[in-house]
């Protein structure tokens, strides 16, 4: 028996299966042959039959695909984020013929640096768990893993000289870590709780335990030499440094950080440290490691022999503390400060870093694919290995929407002559949003989904079937009949009607970018929010670092809400059918059969409550910017009985939308709030972490960063207590204005930032109070 076969059973405990009844057996991997060139990296079978399930696999992660895939043939059941486990307790095990399959990929990538600022930051063990066992059953051997990274880069930095509170100050608060490790931003948000270290360290080791008993290999973060200014000059053994080796510094959102040069004695020292530090905390590393110290800033020096010493001593440190390393390196900068990423630039980078040891994620691309410009034969980054992935989530927005078939064309198209390519990848902003797209994203990284657009339709009706029960799979033989077999197939083809419009709509063609919702839109001027904001993620200029030689124009930090919409008309033609879609998801809800009322919660009807909620919400939201448009024609025609007829419908929308949002816990704000509290041992420590929770989804950062609302929610709790104030007095000033005239665009808006400003801090410093 495989030594890991444990580990897939316990998979299996947890989602709800009698792991007494599950048979695991090593596979050999196939060598590559006549009539099949290119081997499979993971392979897994599956049979069961008199009650017991044999699953034969290569590893324990290809096991866990083919454990999926069994409960998905034999239940019926899709196990995903919200829908984590088979309903009841099945015994004996149902039938299944034996299946197979595999996957091409070596790696599979999972996980975005500020997944772990947007969705990660307060969860414990239990929830780590739960997302490890959907990993693996989700076919991921690559995870990136930054839980206790914090205090790895504490320790390191005291072990330098640095006094305890003045790293604890730089490191900042909880939910911005990610930040602060890439070189972004620092001295936000704390202080952190006392056993802060202690508690998280210990999470780190579990995390780490599970992932590797599961086979996975983690992505674990390395030191990318942002440090504090005291230890910014030369290390207390470099008599001599070297001019061309002095710190330099970095600008992000108006925070400068300094940063070491890689080749300095000082870079090295604390990078050997750091490691040093990291193996006594959390255990050794797996041979790959994420480091990306400009990731959204412009280096130092645009020379290109600075750039080729920054890269060849980056590699040096991370080799000389593990001479196995493999450098993780994001490609987004390449793209989101391009005009300084020439050819040049990104060559002379990795000039003297062996190939074979750096692993490029191509990480938009499903929207901004750089593999072709880059990786390709004679490209700047020719001969490096490199992974397709998808970013998709940008801070957590509340969006539905995906490229569908774009997926499927995108990634059955690889390597689309770029070699080298090792796998694919998922490193969204945030997690548990728009489950089609993630569900269709991971089955395409094996052999049995959709081989091209054309199969799409097929793989969408098991899908959305699976999802709500009402596939046959999982039925007696033979299936339902009669009354209630009719009954199931017209709420099925009813549901598939509703997922029709959803897919030729939201998930349509091109939609490779969020319909960004009006409601989180900071009403700041007399003219419409909507433009004034940039959509994140598209390459921007301004804020170029002194000295840089970046072809870029300096200026302040560019709003990022990504709320502008006004250019797609079809967002709003689709609302009436989309509409329609909710009706008919209700119907299916209210009527799906076996649903009693009972102290058990029916897990279909669940999933499609959440979803009719969702969709609702997007209806709701994109229908305010009538309401908003309607203000500010009155406005300009002085029409202040006008201003407030609009303002009232606008309410009224919003109200609405919070109180369905009230609904599930999962889209409380509250919900979230509870979480970083629960990390406090005393008053003050809890009131510490709540300011950090509402930070991050609201203001952000401080109030000059320019990031508002960025991590903006349809929350209960933002909606009625945040978004709805701001709306409202911008409404009520803009209708003091009109009582005096028209309101010209370019009314004095001083007044109103400064109530805007003040509602934003009053609801970022609002406390909830302990229970008893």
């Amino acid at each position: 028996m495989s030594a890991w076969a444990d580990a897939v059973r316990g998979v299996a405990e947890r989602v709800g299966l009698d792991p007494r009844q599950i048979t695991v057996e090593p596979l050999p991997l196939v060598a590559p042959h006549a009539a099949q060139p290119v081997a499979p990296h993971d392979t897994a079978d599956y049979r069961a039959e008199a009650g017991r399930l044999t699953i034969r696999a290569t590893g324990p992660v290809a096991a866990s695909v083919a454990l999926a895939r069994y409960v998905r043939e034999a239940f019926g059941t899709r196990l995903s984020w919200q829908r984590p486990r088979v309903t009841g307790s099945p015994s004996p095990l149902p039938d299944a013929p034996r299946a197979t399959v595999s996957s091409p990929h070596e790696v599979r990538y999972y996980l975005n640096v500020v997944t772990f600022g947007y969705s990660t930051p307060f969860w414990g063990w239990d929830r780590w768990e739960r997302e490890i066992d959907w990993m693996a059953l989700h076919g991921i051997t690559h995870p990136l893993m930054l839980v206790a990274h914090e205090a790895v880069l504490a320790e390191t930095f005291r072990r330098a000289g640095l006094p305890a509170a003045e790293a604890a100050e730089w490191l900042g608060g909880a939910a911005h870590f990610p930040w602060t490790f890439m070189g972004g931003m620092h001295s936000f948000g704390g202080p952190l709780p006392a056993r802060w270290a202690e508690r998280r360290v210990d999470l780190a080791r579990r995390v780490l335990a599970r992932m590797r008993e599961l086979g996975m290999t983690p992505v674990l973060p390395a030191f990318g030499g942002h440090v504090p200014p005291a230890l910014a000059g030369p290390g207390p053994d470099d008599a001599h440094p070297a001019p061309e080796h002095a710190a330099g510094e970095i600008e992000w959102q108006g925070w400068h950080v300094p940063l070491l040069h890689p080749e300095s004695p000082r870079h090295q020292e604390l990078f050997a440290t750091f490691a040093q530090v990291q193996r006594e905390l959390i255990g050794p590393g797996s041979g790959y490691y994420a480091v990306d110290p400009y990731i959204e800033s412009v280096p130092p020096s645009g020379d290109v022999g600075y750039l080729r010493a920054a890269g060849r001593g980056t590699y040096r440190a991370l080799a000389g503390a593990d001479p196995d390393a493999v450098w993780v390196l994001q490609g987004w900068p390449f793209h989101y400060k391009g005009t300084f990423w020439t050819p040049d630039r990104v060559a002379a980078y990795l000039h003297d870093v062996p190939a074979d040891r750096t692993l490029v994620l191509d990480l938009w691309g499903e929207h901004a694919p750089l593999h072709t410009a880059l990786l390709a034969d004679r490209a700047p980054l020719a001969g490096r290995p490199w992974v397709w992935c998808a970013l998709h989530d940008f801070g957590g927005r509340p969006a539905l929407f995906g490229d569908l078939r774009g997926l499927v064309r995108d990634v059955r198209a690889l390597p689309d002559g770029v070699p080298h390519l090792r796998g694919t990848g998922l490193a969204p902003e945030a997690i548990e949003n728009n489950e089609v797209f993630y569900e269709l994203a991971t089955d395409l990284a094996w052999d049995d989904a959709p081989r091209s657009p054309a199969e799409l339709d097929g793989w969408l009706e098991r899908f959305v079937l699976d999802r709500y029960d009402l596939s046959d799979r999982g039925s007696a033989p033979g299936g339902v009949s009669g009354p209630d077999g009719e009954r199931r197939a017209d709420l099925a083809r009813l549901a598939l009607h509703a997922w029709h419009t959803i897919y030729s709509t939201l998930y349509a063609d091109g939609r490779t970018r969020s319909v960004p919702t009006p409601v989180i839109a900071r009403p700041w001027t007399a003219g419409l929010p909507f433009p004034a904001q940039r959509s994140a993620g598209e390459a921007i200029t301004g804020g170029t670092t002194a000295g840089s030689g970046a072809a870029e124009d300096s200026g302040p930090p560019t709003p990022s809400s990504d709320v502008d919409a006004e250019n797609d008309p079809a967002a709003a033609a689709a609302l009436p059918r989309l509409a329609e879609a909710v009706r008919e998801l209700t119907e299916v809800h209210d009527n799906l059969p076996g649903a009693t009322p009972g102290p058990v919660p029916d897990p279909a009807r669940e999933v499609l409550g959440a979803d009719i909620a969702e969709l609702t919400g997007h209806v709701l939201a994109q229908g305010t910017r009538v309401h908003v448009r309607g203000i500010l024609a009155a406005a300009r025609a002085g029409d202040p009985d006008g201003v407030r007829a609009h303002r009232d419908r606008l309410r009224a929308d919003l109200l609405e939308l919070d109180d369905l949002a009230g609904a599930r816990p999962e889209t409380r704000v509250t919900t979230w709030i509870d979480a970083a509290r629960a990390w406090g041992d005393t008053a003050a420590e809890r009131d510490a972490m709540e300011r950090e929770a509402r930070s991050l989804v609201s203001v952000w950062g401080g109030q000059h960063n320019g990031l508002h609302d960025y991590s903006g929610r349809h929350w209960q709790g933002l909606v009625r207590d945040l978004y709805l104030p701001r709306w409202q007095a911008w409404a009520d000033w803009l209708a003091d204005a009109a009582a005096r005239g028209p309101v010209p665009p370019d009314a004095d808006p001083t007044a109103l930032r400064a109530h805007i400003v003040a509602l934003e801090e009053r609801w970022r410093g609002a406390r909830r109070p302990d229970p008893g």
